[in-house]
C-alpha cells in the first residue's frame, strides 16, 4: 500500500510563487508528537508564521488538551504513547469535527493510516511536518504574489510570477529555492538574515545548515559581482547573510 499524503484543495498554477497570510490571534494548533526535536522544528516554523502551537507528548495528554480547549487543527503523530492514534481520533470525532491531520512516514505506517482514516482523520501529511502544507487547514491562505510584483536591488531585478531574474542586461536562470532565497534577502535588505531565519522563510522548516550554505553559494555564483557592488551576497561570519551594503541604499 502506498500512503497518499493529502493536502487541502487549492488550484496551483504552474510557475506561481506562493506566500502566506499571517494567522489571526484565535488560530491555535495542537501538536501531538512524541519526538521533542520534531516538535521543536515544527513549532519554530509555526511561530515564524505567527501561529500559536501547543505541544502534547502522548495520546492521553492530547485527549485532555482537546477536552479543555478545541484547537483550530490537531496534528497527530501516527505513533503515540498511552493512547494510540486511532483511538485518539475516534474519541475526538465523537464530539468534535476539528480537522485532524495524522503525520506518517511515506512507508511503514500503512496499517495505522488505514485505521486513522477509518476513524475519521481529515488527512494524512508527511512527517516531519511542513508548515506550508498544514497552514491551509488552519484557514491561513496561501496566496500568490501579484503578477506585477517585482523586486529590485541595484542591478538585480526579480519577477517571481514569471520566474525571471536579471542582473543588468544579463538573464540569470535560478531554481525556485534560489529565487525565493534571493527575494527574501532583498526583502531583508539592510539586515543580516540568519541561517535559521532563511530556513523558515524559504523552506518552511528548519533546514540543515549545509543546505542553506549550498543554496547561498550557488545563488552567489549565478549572480556574480560587479565593480560597483562587489559580491552581491555577503557572508557575515557567525551571523548569516546579507546583500552588499551598496544595494541597500
Amino acid at each position: 500500500m502506498t500512503i497518499e499524503l493529502r493536502q487541502p484543495d487549492r488550484e496551483v498554477a504552474a510557475g506561481v510563487h506562493y506566500g502566506y497570510s499571517l494567522a489571526d490571534s484565535h488560530t491555535r494548533l495542537l501538536l501531538a508528537e512524541p519526538d521533542p526535536a520534531t516538535a521543536a522544528q515544527f513549532m519554530a516554523a509555526a511561530d515564524h508564521m505567527g501561529i500559536r502551537t501547543d505541544w502534547c507528548r502522548d495520546g492521553a495528554e492530547t485527549l485532555l488538551a482537546v477536552g479543555a480547549e478545541v484547537p483550530t487543527v490537531l496534528i497527530l503523530a501516527a505513533h503515540t504513547d498511552n493512547v494510540d492514534a486511532a483511538r485518539v481520533v475516534t474519541t475526538i470525532r465523537s464530539r468534535s469535527d476539528v480537522p485532524i491531520l495524522v503525520g506518517a512516514a511515506k512507508s511503514g505506517d500503512e496499517s495505522i493510516v488505514r485505521e486513522v482514516l477509518a476513524a475519521g482523520a481529515s488527512a494524512v501529511v508527511a512527517r516531519p511536518y511542513d508548515i506550508t502544507t498544514i497552514a491551509p487547514f488552519a484557514g491561513i491562505a496561501m496566496h500568490s504574489l501579484a503578477e506585477d510584483s517585482v523586486f529590485t536591488a541595484g542591478p538585480i531585478r526579480v519577477n517571481p510570477s514569471g520566474y525571471e531574474t536579471r542582473v543588468g542586461n544579463r538573464e540569470v536562470q535560478l531554481t525556485q529555492r534560489e529565487l525565493e532565497l534571493l527575494v527574501y534577502l532583498i526583502k531583508r535588505r539592510g539586515h543580516v538574515a540568519s541561517q535559521s531565519e532563511i530556513s523558515l522563510a524559504v523552506w518552511g522548516h528548519s533546514a540543515e545548515t549545509n543546505t542553506v550554505a549550498v543554496h547561498v553559494k550557488r545563488l552567489r555564483e549565478k549572480l556574480g559581482s560587479d565593480a560597483q557592488h562587489g559580491q552581491f551576497i555577503r557572508t557575515i561570519r557567525g551571523a548569516g547573510y546579507r546583500l552588499a551594503p551598496s544595494l541597500c541604499a
